[in-house]
């Protein structure tokens, strides 16, 4: 059974589908051309156009007037958006935040760091010289200075990075063309990872 597909601005959908032609006799607001479907009238759509929006249930009515998608042209702060978050998610990954003791890979949060300074307050404070951890299944022991030397050591690092990651957002922010920022590399400067 063939149906007939109408589009009309008014309606939620756009697109209407009917068993029979409208009939101008009963809908006074037919029309035939793109300008009629701006001014609200019922227009038919041709077959081309019905094979279209099959094709492409998600598609709005101009593209199926045109039997083209529109891709959306990105504008520069969307490029620069894009890129920032390309950065915060880099900064985040293991790429930066990642050292190692023995063959260990590891990271240490903010509040991770900020636990272990505590333990390490604390076992120095009842006079204990060594102090033994667990990461990820793996028990450390070291010293207390040695503690002291590692966690200093990976919060300055922590430190460094972030200013690596901030200059490298600034950086993006000031530039002035989308092929700029795209083809910008954030992954530069970053201080070497510590190796314990």
């Amino acid at each position: 059974m063939e149906k007939y597909v109408y589009i009309k601005k008014s309606i939620a959908k756009h697109f209407v589908e009917f068993a029979d032609l409208l009939k101008s006799e009963e809908y006074n607001n037919l029309g035939e051309t793109w300008q009629d479907y701006e001014e609200n009238k019922w227009v038919l759509l041709n077959d081309k156009q019905v094979e279209f929006y099959q094709e492409h249930p998600g598609a709005s009515p101009k593209e199926v007037w045109d039997r083209q998608i529109i891709v959306p042209v990105k504008t520069l702060e969307q490029a620069k958006q894009e890129k920032i978050w390309e950065i915060i998610s880099y900064d985040s990954s293991n790429a930066v935040n990642e050292f190692t003791i023995g063959q260990q890979k590891m990271w240490l949060t903010v509040d991770e760091r900020q636990q272990l300074a505590t333990q390490i307050s604390a076992n120095e404070a009842v006079g204990r010289g060594t102090m033994t951890k667990w990461f990820n299944g793996t028990e450390y022991t070291f010293t207390i200075e040695q503690w002291k030397q590692m966690l200093v050591a990976v919060e300055v690092y922590a430190g460094d990075a972030l200013n690596v990651t901030e200059s490298h957002k600034a950086a993006v922010n000031v530039l002035d063309s989308i092929e700029a920022v795209e083809a910008y590399d954030y992954t530069t400067n970053y201080p070497p990872k510590l190796v314990f």
